[in-house]
């Protein structure tokens, strides 16, 4: 089952650490800012569009709304540090910033860090996990003011330094990318395996193969989160009926387009429209 979910309150940190084989076992996405921090070993991110090659060191920023799933990678050995917030956390601490941290998502999905800069970040994580776990007096307030300073932080990052595209891991990675914005970008069409193999000259088993490898979900189960994650914004920001969002996201039947919508989200077109959200759960 796919997840498409809302986060539980406003901010949340953790700290994980697994010595075992581990993959997600779902696509996931949220109406929150995701920070992630690979403090040790090494794992497979997608994010919107691609996979990332995350080792140690390495800063995830994960914007709201964008699909996104870790697998294993080489290793089932990692530890990461978690950071979910919603956009209205900061707004009393910011001081009018609000805006340029939130832009840092949209631009840079992974930092490669250098020793000096791994150090400054997870001082902060440390004084964060301590606040959060200990919720001393004021623990509440100290938490905005580290998750804005660890924003600046990163903020700074990258206006002084020149960043450069995290490579891909290998060149069927980059092939997959291609076919996967061409999937975001067509999702309204009638898409098969059979056309995206015309498309892009692979066969489709093959295709169902590597899209499977290299992605961590099927062809069908990312065509469905694309069409349902544009049907949402349509039911949150539009008065068109349920059947006329089906046709515009690529569904030709308003029933299928409703089973699936319930598969992901957890409940029905127009209890999402009322209520505004799906299940509840926090990333793992």
């Amino acid at each position: 089952m796919l997840n498409n979910v809302d986060m539980i309150g406003d901010f949340c940190v953790e700290k994980t650490k697994r010595t075992e084989a581990y993959s997600m076992k779902s696509t996931h996405r949220h109406d929150a800012y995701e920070i992630y921090y690979m403090s040790k070993g090494e794992r497979l991110y997608f994010i919107k569009e691609r996979t990332y090659h995350v080792k140690a060191g390495d800063l995830v920023l994960v914007n709201m709304y964008d699909l996104h799933k870790t697998t294993e990678a080489y290793s089932p050995n990692h530890e990461r540090i978690l950071i979910n917030f919603k956009s209205d956390y900061i707004q009393r601490m910011a001081n009018g910033m609000e805006e340029s941290f939130y832009e840092i998502f949209q631009k840079f999905p992974v930092l490669r860090l250098n020793i000096k800069e791994q150090g400054a970040v997870e001082s902060i994580l440390r004084k964060m996990i301590e606040e959060y776990e200990d919720k001393t007096e004021g623990y509440q307030t100290y938490l905005r003011l580290l998750l804005v300073e660890l924003l600046l932080y990163i903020y700074r990052h990258i206006k002084k330094n020149k960043i450069e595209p995290i490579e891909y891991p290998n060149s069927l990675h980059e092939k997959v990318s291609e076919i996967v914005r061409y999937i975001n970008s067509h999702y309204m069409d009638v898409l098969t395996l059979q056309s995206l193999s015309k498309q892009f000259h692979i066969s489709p088993y093959y295709l169902s193969r590597v899209y499977k490898e290299v992605t961590g979900f099927s062809f069908v189960e990312y065509l469905n989160q694309v069409r349902i994650n544009e049907a949402q914004k349509l039911l949150k920001t539009t008065n068109l009926n349920v059947t006329s969002i089906a046709e515009k996201v690529g569904y030709e039947s308003p029933t299928h387009f409703g089973r699936v919508f319930k598969t992901i989200t957890g409940t029905s077109p127009l209890k999402y429209r009322k209520n505004g959200s799906g299940t509840n759960a926090i990333d793992v």
